[in-house]
């Protein structure tokens, strides 16, 4: 990986993490930036304007007083009265604060009169002989008290001599510093007002947007009567209007939904009930008329046969055969409708239901039940739905699964009915549609009943790992429900 690939990289995840943070953080950082840019902008602005004006004030004035000062020791110098010249220096010296020092020389550079108490001291000696132009040059140097400005002024056009003086920017600094001082304080004045007014602003602009997505998160959750308070008409205030009008599409459709739900229970319910009154109808015709049909046919054929004396292995193949078949007809008529799930309720009912089919196929199918008591029973409705429940899953066991063994779990605790359905058959992939129509059938009726009493189903399966039904069933939001 070459380096510009790695600094994309690096300024990549910077970008991603600058997003990542939070709105009222971003505006709040902009203004704190923007607060301190001008602050430095606005200090270094000034810093340099007042040290220009600084520096021209000083040469201005040091020009100025020697210039005065020079006219006024002129007359004295002719005169060569040194006395008077040395009282006006004096005198200069008081009258102007800034004013360090004064030093008259003569034509051949040497001093006459000055203002320190003994010589003229070394360091304005060096200072004066790096004067080029005495006309115009203005030394400025640093001193141990601040900064020196230092001027030569020829006395009568250097005929008479020079006027050396120095003036100190000590008392000007320090205006200039409180200037300065002044102009930061209210500059940090106005920082702090701003960021305040940014917090607000921020404050004002976040709040809505906070609650927004706290609307929006309870609308994923299902909570269609959520409405976002709208606090303006900006932009922020239409997204709320119209993130309002979609809750409220949202909500009149699940009402719509719940209520085709309702009508499509209903008559599913309708349905079933149906299907139950014409199941037990064909099984009573099954038991009543054809099973006993069949009974007096073969009571029949045996008198017939008992009168002939027939012993012919015919007569007793078909004797066998419509015993046989009076033995289906009461399988198919149990079946259609157990007699026992009515008169004994759901345990009777699948134990024999379970017994018979672990017979007939010659597979092992356990049976448990766990009820409160002996002798409890169930609502009818969720009594007959568990039982086709069961007779359904384990049709599927025995058309499909392939299994050498299963089992059937009924529970009953506290409120809540648990029925587990189990093989080890060769089960199917529960993410992919199922690929035979009936077993589909199959599993959306059971999926069907399961709504219809308030339950749920789920279906564990894996290819090769066999099959689990788990149906679920609460007695109390049934009885709610009802």
């Amino acid at each position: 990986m070459g380096m510009s690939q790695k600094l994309s990289r690096v300024l990549h995840r910077m970008y991603e993490g600058l997003m990542a943070v939070p709105i009222f953080y971003k505006i709040l950082g902009i203004g704190a930036l923007v607060a301190a840019i001008f602050a430095c902008v606005t200090f270094f602005a000034i810093d340099l304007g007042t040290s220009r004006l600084h520096h021209r004030a000083l040469v201005s004035k040091v020009r100025t007083i020697g210039q005065g000062l020079a006219e006024s020791i002129s007359g004295p110098l002719v005169t060569d009265d040194l006395f008077d010249v040395t009282g006006v220096l004096e005198r200069t010296v008081r009258q102007n604060p800034d004013l360090r020092y004064a030093v008259v020389r003569d034509s051949r550079e040497q001093p006459v009169a000055h203002t320190f108490a003994h010589s003229v001291p070394s360091d304005v000696r060096s200072i004066f002989a790096q004067h080029k132009d005495p006309n115009d040059f203005v030394e400025a140097m640093e001193s141990g008290s601040g900064e020196l400005y230092d001027v030569v002024v020829p006395l009568l056009d250097g005929r008479a001599g020079t006027l050396q003086i120095g003036i100190s920017d000590t008392r000007l600094r320090g205006e200039r510093t409180l200037l300065v001082g002044l102009i930061l304080a209210a500059v940090g004045i106005s920082s702090v007002g701003g960021i305040s007014c940014t917090l607000l602003l921020t404050y004002l602009l976040t709040r809505p947007i906070l609650h927004l997505r706290q609307t929006a998160e309870e609308l994923r959750l299902g909570k269609y009567e959520a409405r976002a308070t709208v606090y303006s008409r900006d932009e922020v205030g239409e997204l709320a209007l119209t993130l309002n009008r979609v809750a409220q599409s949202l909500d009149e459709y699940r009402h719509e939904v719940k209520k085709n739900e309702l009508a499509r229970t209903h008559l599913i319910r309708r349905i079933v009930d149906a299907q139950e009154d014409e199941r037990r109808n064909l099984s009573r015709e099954l038991h009543d008329h054809l099973g006993q049909s069949i009974s007096k046919a073969l009571l029949t054929f045996q008198g017939a046969r008992k009168a002939c004396g027939c012993c012919d292995a015919k007569c007793i193949d078909l004797e066998a055969e419509m015993r046989g078949l009076i033995d289906e007809t009461r399988r198919l008529a149990w079946n259609m409708r157990p007699p026992v799930l009515d008169d004994f309720g759901l345990d009777s009912a699948l134990e024999r239901y379970v017994r018979e089919i672990a017979d007939r196929l010659g597979i092992p199918i356990e049976y448990e039940c766990v009820f409160p008591a002996e002798g409890d029973r169930l609502p009818g409705e969720i009594e007959l739905a568990l039982y086709r429940i069961a007779q359904e899953a384990l049709t599927n066991v025995i058309r499909h699964a392939n299994a050498g063994h299963a089992s059937v779990a009924l529970c009953w605790r506290n409120s809540l009915v648990t029925l587990v359905v189990d093989d080890d058959g060769c089960g199917f992939n529960t993410s992919s549609p199922v690929q035979d129509k009936l077993t589909n059938l199959g599993l959306i009726g059971m999926r069907e009943r399961a709504i219809l009493i308030g339950g749920e189903l789920e279906i564990q399966s894996e290819p090769g790992g066999g099959t689990q039904v788990f149906v679920s069933v609460s007695l109390k939001a049934d009885h709610d429900a009802h």
